[in-house]
C-alpha cells in the first residue's frame, strides 16, 4: 500500500480512535480516494474478509441480481412489490446518480448521512483488526462489505444486491448462498473484463448461479440463454425463463395528474395479469417488470405470501431515477451507456409526443461504445441539435475525442447531415444553453452515462427521489 494512502488511513484512524465523528464528505472523499492506492481481490480473497466479519450475510434473505441492463429497475421493482407484500427491504445498487448513499437503501430510502458515517467507521476498525499485510478492499469491495455491516446491523427480511460488473468474479458473488438469483438482459458492455462475445459475457454473468438455488433470467438472445440454462442443469438450480412477450398489450396512459405512465398486461405459464401500470414512458421498463413479476412467481413457489395485488401495486409504486425519467416539464434523462440501452432509449424518445423540437444532451465515458451509440443517434435522426459535453469524472471521453467521433460517423453517412452539433466543457454550461434556447413545445432529453444524468439532476437541483 502506498505511503500517502497508508498515511490517510492512519489519520482517520486517530481521529475515529479518539472518539470523533467523521462527517459524510470526509467519509465520501476517502472512498473516492480508493481506486488510485488498491488492486481487485480474489473471490477467496473477499470471502475470507466477509468471513471475518462474521459472515453476515448467512443471516439475510439475498435476492442476487446480475446482468447487462436493466438490473437497477428489476431489483427496483422487486423491492417494492416485496414492501407492498408487507416485508422490510434492503436494496444496495450502483452506480449513484449524485450521492453514495444512494447505493444503500432501506424500505425505498437511502441511508441517513450519520448511518452511512457510522459504518464507515465500523469497517474502517475491523480492516485495521483483520491481520493480513498491506489488506485494503477497492472501492466497490469497500461499498459492499459497508452494505454486509449495514444490513446486519439494521436488519431487514429481503436485501436485494446488485451485481457491480459481471457476475463471476464480483465481490458480491462472495455471499454464501442466496435465496434467488436473477440475470436481466445480457449485451455486450464492459468486453475488455467480461468477454468479446454475448456468451463469454453470459458465461461471466451465470457465474452468479449457485447450487440449487432457483434462477429467474431474461431470455433475450438465444446464445446467452443457451449458456445460462447449462451453467443452471450443471447445478440443478430451478429456472424460470422470462420471454419478452410476456409483457404484451403495451400502450402510454396518462395518470390522474396527467403524466405518462405505461399500461401493459402479463402472461406466463404460471400467471396472468391484465391493467398493470408502471410510472414511466418508456416501453421497455415492462420487460423488467415481467422479471419481477417472474422473481415474484419464484418466491411464491418458495412459499413467500405475495399476492396479485402486491404486485399490481407495488409496480405501479415503483419509481427508478435515471431511466428515462421526467425530471422536469419536457426534460427526459435516460442512464442508456451502451448499444442495447441506447436503443432502448431511443425507441423511447420517438414515442415522447413533441410538437416542436428534440434536443439531445450526450456525454460518455470512455470505456464504453460510444462511437456505435454516436452512430445510432445519428442514424435514428430524432434530434434536430445535439449538445455534446464532457462529463465531470476521470473516466469522461474528451472533448477532442468526441468530435473526432462524430466526425467519422457523419462521414459514413449517405445522407447529408443536417443535425447541428454544440460542444461543452460541462454538463451544467450545456444544460443553461439548452434551457436559453428551447421553446414551450421543445422536448429535451438527455442520455449516453449515468454520470451524464446525475449531473443533469445536481445542476437542475433535483436530488434522487424528488
Amino acid at each position: 500500500m502506498k505511503d500517502e494512502f497508508s498515511m490517510r488511513i492512519e489519520n482517520i484512524m486517530m481521529r475515529i480512535d479518539a472518539g470523533e465523528r467523521l462527517g459524510f464528505y470526509e467519509c465520501e472523499h476517502f472512498i473516492e480516494l480508493i481506486p488510485a492506492f488498491t488492486e481487485k481481490h480474489s473471490t477467496p480473497d473477499t470471502r475470507r474478509f466477509l468471513e471475518y466479519l462474521g459472515s453476515p450475510d448467512c443471516k439475510m434473505k439475498i435476492i442476487h441480481v446480475a446482468g447487462t441492463n436493466g438490473k437497477g429497475s428489476v431489483c427496483n421493482y422487486l423491492s417494492e412489490i416485496l414492501r407492498q407484500a408487507g416485508f422490510s427491504v434492503g436494496m444496495f445498487t450502483s452506480p449513484h446518480l449524485i450521492k453514495l448513499t444512494e447505493r444503500f437503501c432501506i424500505n425505498g430510502k437511502p441511508i441517513e448521512d450519520n448511518i452511512f458515517c457510522e459504518i464507515f467507521a465500523e469497517l474502517m476498525l475491523r480492516i485495521r483488526e483483520y491481520h493480513q499485510e498491506n489488506y485494503f478492499p477497492t472501492y466497490f469491495e469497500f461499498l459492499f462489505f459497508m452494505a454486509m455491516l449495514l444490513y446486519d446491523k439494521y436488519t431487514v427480511d429481503y436485501l436485494v444486491l446488485e451485481t457491480g460488473l459481471g457476475g463471476r468474479l464480483d465481490a458480491t458473488n462472495s455471499i454464501h448462498e442466496p435465496v434467488l438469483d436473477v440475470i436481466t438482459e445480457i449485451g455486450m458492455d464492459h468486453m475488455q473484463y467480461l468477454g468479446n462475445t454475448i456468451s463469454e459475457i453470459a458465461a461471466e454473468k451465470a457465474g452468479i448461479i449457485r447450487e440449487n438455488v432457483p434462477l429467474v433470467f431474461l431470455n433475450r438472445r438465444d446464445v446467452s440463454t443457451e449458456v445460462i440454462e447449462r451453467r443452471a442443469t450443471e447445478l440443478g438450480s430451478r429456472f424460470y425463463r422470462v420471454e419478452p412477450s410476456f409483457a404484451f398489450d403495451i400502450k402510454p396512459e396518462p395518470d390522474d395528474a396527467g403524466n405518462i405512465c405505461i399500461d401493459f398486461s402479463y402472461e406466463s405459464k404460471y400467471d396472468k395479469y391484465c391493467g398493470l401500470r408502471v410510472q414511466t414512458v418508456a416501453k421497455f421498463q415492462t420487460e423488467n417488470a415481467a422479471i419481477a413479476i417472474m422473481c415474484s412467481r419464484a418466491l411464491i413457489d418458495m412459499g413467500v405470501a405475495i399476492t396479485e395485488d402486491d404486485i399490481r401495486f407495488g409496480l405501479r409504486k415503483a419509481k427508478w431515477g435515471g431511466r428515462m425519467e421526467l425530471v422536469l416539464p419536457g426534460i427526459y434523462v435516460d442512464g442508456a451507456h451502451n448499444v442495447d440501452g441506447m436503443e432502448a432509449f431511443l425507441e423511447s424518445a420517438g414515442s415522447v409526443p413533441c410538437t416542436g423540437h428534440r434536443y439531445l444532451l450526450f456525454g460518455a465515458v470512455s470505456d464504453k461504445q460510444y462511437h456505435l451509440m454516436i452512430r445510432q443517434i445519428l442514424e435514428k435522426g430524432l434530434f434536430d441539435r445535439v449538445f455534446i459535453s464532457v462529463l465531470q469524472t476521470s473516466r469522461s471521453v474528451s472533448e477532442a475525442q468526441l468530435k473526432a467521433a462524430i466526425q467519422s460517423e457523419t462521414d459514413r453517412l449517405e445522407a447529408p447531415c443536417n443535425v447541428q452539433f454544440f460542444y461543452y466543457g460541462s454538463v451544467r454550461d450545456a444544460l443553461m444553453d439548452i434551457l436559453t434556447e428551447r421553446g414551450a413545445d421543445d422536448v429535451v432529453f438527455a442520455a449516453g452515462s449515468l454520470y451524464l444524468v446525475g449531473q443533469v439532476r445536481e445542476s437542475l437541483g433535483i436530488m434522487p427521489g424528488n
